[in-house]
Formats: structure tokens, sequence, C-alpha cells
């Protein structure tokens, strides 16, 4: 017998993907904003926060995102401010902050 095994190796520094914008609702495809964690061990957290400073989303579950609502309420349409934290294998913390556009 002969057992075949395929590895696909990326050749990428632990941290974050995030998309700079988003579509909530009506949108299948990208109706949640969220990071994508690349070689992250623990997902410290994840936050957002509109043009007032006010924290609109805060989750430390990977892969949970954000609607697009603040208090149950659809947000307009502008430019909010993101950070996210995690650890990688090794121990090292990776942050990450930048912003998002909210398209409706």
């Amino acid at each position: 017998d002969t057992v075949t095994f395929q590895f696909i190796i990326f050749k990428t520094e632990p941290g974050f993907f995030v998309p700079t914008a988003f579509t909530p609702v009506n949108n299948v495809l990208n109706y949640l904003f969220k990071p994508i964690a690349l070689c992250i061990a623990s997902f410290d957290f994840f936050k957002v926060y509109n043009r007032w400073g006010n924290e609109v989303f805060s989750t430390n579950i990977s892969g949970k995102g954000w609607d697009g609502r603040y208090k149950g309420l659809l947000q307009e349409p502008g430019l909010f401010v993101w950070m996210v934290q995690g650890t990688d294998f090794t121990g090292k913390k990776h942050f990450q902050k930048g912003t998002v556009t909210l398209i409706r």
C-alpha cells in the first residue's frame, strides 16, 4: 500500500487579513466585517469604533464579525475604525488597526 499526501505551504507572516469595505444586509458574501486570522493560536480581541469613538462592536471569538449595527440599529454608511489582536504559536502578540467603509 502507498499513501500520498499533498501539502500546500504559504509563506505568510502571522497576522490578520482585514477587508477595507463591507456591505451588511442583503449581501450573502460580504455581510459581516471580520478579520481572517493567519497562524494565530489565540484571538485576543476585535473591536470596531464609530467616528465619535463609541465602541460599536467587540468580540474575543475568532470568526465572529460585525453586522453593521449598533445597539440594534443599522448604522449609516461611513468610515469606522477597527483594531484586532492575537497571539501566534510562538507566543508573540500581533496587533493591527485600520479603517473600514460601511457601504449600503
